[in-house]
């Protein structure tokens, strides 16, 4: 079963790397996802610090008893892109969470990435333009999938574990195409040169932990979009 979703993004201290494959695993989707005891996500739920969704908010996505909310927080200007945050509401206690902030002003990371090498970034450089499409991954319990056009030329694309407090940006760089629920697999397609002039595109599949599964030939009658 394959689902295309379609809809919108730091300010907590985050390291980075490569995201490299394991050498041994077998190349085909996760089969569990696992989730830390007494994580961050957690606390914050269960203090009960006051957070108030602003006014302004938009519903992105929702599942289970999750809400997730992109806003506006400033306008555009001549110093400054637009940025959005991400927030997170429990249904069953009115609890709210803020989750991130976009920055447009971000450094671009494509030479960090190979084909098959997502990287993890710092949570204040998360470049996902408007939030033109964010929502709770099908099937991933704690994860959000992230993508915006911040250049008005590519589409960066990221993944929130929400539980572990980290970002990856995915090595591709024209969005989403569907999601493989069943598998736990991301697809998103990416555009490449030929050497004689001329663009083409291919749709690659990740794991939703980033993990390069392979790519194929992009076909606009098939994708999901």
């Amino acid at each position: 079963m394959l689902l295309a979703v379609l809809a919108c993004s730091c300010m907590r201290k985050q390291g980075e790397g490569a995201v490299t494959a394991d050498e041994n695993a077998v190349p085909t989707a996760e089969k569990t996802d696992s989730i830390a005891n007494n994580n961050w996500f957690d606390a914050e739920m269960a203090d009960g610090i006051a957070q108030t969704l602003p006014n302004t908010a938009i519903l992105c996505d929702s599942v289970g008893s999750f809400e997730l909310y992109k806003n506006l927080d400033i306008k555009s200007s001549d110093e400054h892109p637009n940025q959005w945050s991400l927030w997170l509401k429990d249904k069953k206690t009115g609890k709210v969470i803020f989750l991130i902030h976009t920055n447009n002003d971000a450094e671009p990371r494509w030479e960090e990435m190979t084909d098959a090498n997502a990287i993890e970034v710092p949570l204040e450089q998360i470049a996902a333009g408007d939030c033109d499409r964010a929502f709770l991954i099908p099937n991933a319990p704690g994860k959000v999938y992230v993508e915006g056009c911040p250049d008005a030329r590519n589409i960066w694309s990221y993944i929130y574990d929400i539980y572990m407090q980290r970002i990856i940006q995915l090595p591709a760089n024209e969005g989403l195409v569907d999601i493989d629920i069943p598998n736990k697999c991301i697809r998103l397609s990416n555009y490449r040169y030929y050497p004689e002039g001329g663009r083409y595109s291919v749709v690659k599949t990740f794991t939703y932990s980033g993990r390069f599964i392979g790519e194929e030939p992009f076909d606009p009658e098939t994708a999901n979009l």
